[in-house]
């Protein structure tokens, strides 16, 4: 975005002279309606700038109201419309700023309104028309990029994020998300590399330590992921998914009291945590207690019934149990939930 700096207003000054004295004399000069919408204008932005949206409209307003061709006041009265959630007004703006001056960041201001009101198919259209005025604008190769890996379309997903750094070599949540797709194809060499690259440019952002941890954990180097796991906690105390997935770390590598303590830990911060319980219910499975799995399981369930992992675990409790009838109940809960290792049990184990 491009600041406007503040135009200076001369004013004129007329010398009366008599045969008797010479004096000057300062008149007031009247502003012209540019003058007016150039001091609007200014106090709308800095209105906008110290989160003020509501009178930063009244004074493009009237910055428009003196100079109806002033596309920067429509750009940043749009700009503010989109912060109250006004999206329709918003767009009248952005349209009329860009009838006046089609620039690359008027189109991607516009298909950020159309983010906002999830039409995927306009935010497209409108970021390919930025980038076609601007090939190197990197929120709108950003945006592209996160468009094509909703779609699955990961080639060019990457090919976006990847330009996107091009333009912003420092750019962590491009960064972050190239590292993701790399992740959906399998590639965690350069999944690590740049969830790595992200934490250096963003430190303090406890989602790229846990997306690393994920990439690791992946590739079975498990000190590495609980490592990353305990940077995003130690960043964010409640990003409770951390918890999660470094006691899923631990189980795999056979850690079962350490796994115990995270899920623990997680439930005196969250004691309605649904996935906590879960875990626990893991643990106690491979600990051969399936008694306790059972009624952590059950807890899990309690709290969230949609919790499909729960309603597996408490299906291997109970089939341990000799609680085969119940078991598989459960199993074809989860498979109908999602969980699809479930089908293999009720084949194996259930008589349909």
């Amino acid at each position: 975005m491009k600041n406007i700096f503040i135009l200076g207003i001369n004013l004129c000054f007329y010398s009366l002279i008599s045969f008797a004295q010479s004096d000057t004399v300062k008149i007031a000069a009247e502003l012209t309606p540019e003058q007016k919408a150039q001091n609007d204008y200014n106090t709308g932005l800095n209105y906008l700038n110290n989160n003020n949206p509501s009178m930063a409209i009244q004074f493009f307003s009237q910055a428009i109201q003196n100079l109806p061709n002033f596309e920067k006041a429509f750009y940043n009265r749009a700009l503010a419309y989109i912060q109250l959630r006004n999206y329709s007004e918003a767009l009248k703006d952005i349209n009329t700023a860009i009838q006046l001056k089609p620039t690359d960041d008027y189109y991607f201001t516009k298909s950020l309104i159309f983010f906002h009101t999830n039409q995927k198919d306009s935010q497209e259209q409108v970021l390919l028309k930025t980038i076609e005025i601007n090939p190197n604008h990197p929120e709108a190769n950003y945006y592209l990029g996160m468009i094509y890996f909703n779609y699955q379309d990961y080639d060019k997903a990457l090919n976006y994020y990847q330009n996107a750094i091009k333009s912003k070599s420092d750019y962590a949540y491009a960064y972050n998300d190239l590292g993701s797709t790399y992740l959906m194809k399998n590639d965690l060499d350069n999944a690590i590399k740049n969830y790595e690259l992200a934490a250096k440019y963003a430190s303090k952002q406890a989602f790229i330590f846990n997306n690393l941890g994920s990439a690791y954990r992946q590739k079975k180097d498990y000190n590495k992921a609980i490592d990353a796991y305990s940077k995003a906690i130690m960043i964010d105390d409640k990003y409770y998914i951390a918890y999660i997935n470094s006691g899923a770390a631990r189980i795999e590598k056979g850690d079962l009291s350490g796994a115990k303590k995270d899920f623990e830990t997680l439930i005196s911060k969250d004691p309605k945590n649904s996935a906590a319980y879960n875990g626990l219910a893991g643990v106690y499975i491979k600990e051969k207690d399936y008694k306790k799995a059972k009624e952590m399981a059950t807890k899990a369930i309690e709290l969230d019934p949609k919790n499909g992992q729960a309603y597996y675990n408490r299906g291997i409790a109970r089939q341990m149990l000799r609680e085969e009838e119940e078991a598989c109940a459960d199993w074809k809960k989860a498979l109908e939930l999602g969980i699809t290792p479930a089908k293999s049990f009720i084949d194996t184990d259930c008589n349909e």
